[in-house]
């Protein structure tokens, strides 16, 4: 048996606080009582204000695929074409379920390694003269390849063609790590999860939605169910769930809420957020500097707060070094996924993490370099405890 714990770096499943776990492990309440009713409505509100949100938070029992899937359907029908911007892995499997539910995709590639391109997409969107396609689709942080898109400047491309595409955003890998005002930046439809910077377990998930939004999902006809936003925003307390709620889920929600209101705010939460990723930016652009590695997102503007994707050279196995990691060093990190499986890595660095913990990390995943044979710039380590004290001074 290994002494101490493992260091889940993934991103996502985060680390669960022992606050969160202790907050879940207790009897369920009857969800018919005012006093589940405060609880919900407490963490409903409390969670849009973290997104900025003035309209409606719609709450799901679900993965970030049931968000996915709960936006597209009710706000596009049958044969509504879209704008997918295609930023990695998952925001693939979007277009391709938006594809399954009979949509006319048109995909905007990023290329896998940038952001979106918001003079590209003025390009293209300049084009739809009879402005078919009616939402424009995109990932914040896309969890697979680590670039994060400016949305303010996607708005403001749609702000001045004057199109009237409905701005829907996956907000799953940066909500409560990165910034994020969405009235401010006029998104129609914000999807969250649990399971990344809220520090909880995976099966809550939730759309902020405009008032655009709600009148494009009352006028679609459409046929849907469980999903239905009319049911849930016409449903009053639990029944917004569309069955029996999550309650041990919100009982944790409700702790993991307290903690970052604790810490100071969401404002504050994001601030670490940023001074992590600066430190584990600085590590590894020493690392890079013997030339067999390097970050995936090339433009350094666009690179995540959330995870960090390392990219290795071609004659050097990435998923060789994430068993390494995790065999020898006690350490989960995230592998590549699809094109970019065995030439990559991920360092999450989101939810409850701290300096020390993030330190221990890097320290594993020098060392899983090392015994790996990767070659290395020298202080990298150094490099971010630098940075680190420097911020902190």
């Amino acid at each position: 048996m290994v002494s101490g714990r493992t260091f889940i770096q993934n991103p996502g499943p985060t680390n669960i606080p022992d606050r969160v776990l202790r907050a879940m492990a207790r009897p369920a309440i009857d969800f018919g009582t005012p006093e589940f009713s405060v609880l919900l409505d407490s963490c409903l509100i409390r969670l849009n204000n973290h997104m900025g949100n003035s309209g409606p938070l719609i709450g799901y029992t679900s993965t970030g695929h049931g968000a996915w899937e709960a936006t597209v359907t009710n706000l596009f029908d049958t044969g509504a074409r879209i704008l997918l911007c295609d930023s990695g892995h998952f925001s693939h499997r979007w277009g391709e379920m938006c594809e399954a539910h009979g949509l006319d995709v048109c995909w905007f590639e990023t290329g896998w390694q940038r952001g979106v391109d918001p003079d590209a997409l003025r390009d293209v969107l300049a084009t739809d003269a009879g402005r078919r396609v009616e939402g424009v689709l995109l990932a914040h942080t896309e969890t697979s390849t680590g670039v994060t898109s400016d949305l303010e400047a996607i708005r403001t491309v749609l702000d001045d063609l004057e199109h009237s595409a409905l701005l829907v955003v996956d907000s799953i890998a940066s909500f409560g790590c990165t910034p994020l005002e969405v009235d401010a930046l006029g998104v129609d439809a914000c999807l969250a999860v649990s399971q990344k910077g809220l520090m909880m377990p995976v099966g809550l998930a939730f759309t902020g939605i405009s008032d655009r939004a709600i009148a494009a999902a009352y006028a679609n006809k459409r046929g849907r169910f469980y999903w239905d936003w009319r049911r849930r925003l016409e449903a009053e307390g639990y029944r917004m769930f569309c069955g029996t709620p999550p309650i041990h889920h919100l009982f944790g929600l409700d702790e993991a809420l307290c903690m970052i209101a604790e810490e100071g705010g969401i404002d504050a939460v994001t601030s670490r957020h940023r001074r992590l990723a600066d430190a584990v930016r600085a590590a590894v652009e020493v690392w890079s500097e013997a030339g067999a590695l390097n970050f995936n997102a090339t433009k350094a503007n666009e690179r995540s707060d959330s995870v960090t994707c390392v990219r290795l050279a071609e004659n050097y196995d990435a998923d060789r070094v994430v068993a390494v990691a995790r065999q020898r060093f006690d350490l989960s990190m995230g592998s590549g996924i699809g094109p970019l499986a065995g030439s990559t890595f991920r360092i999450g660095h989101l939810g409850d993490l701290n300096v020390p913990m993030l330190l221990g990390v890097l320290g594993a995943v020098e060392a899983s370099l090392r015994a790996c044979q990767v070659p290395i710039g020298t202080g990298g380590l150094e490099s971010a405890t630098t940075m680190l004290s420097e911020v902190s001074s």
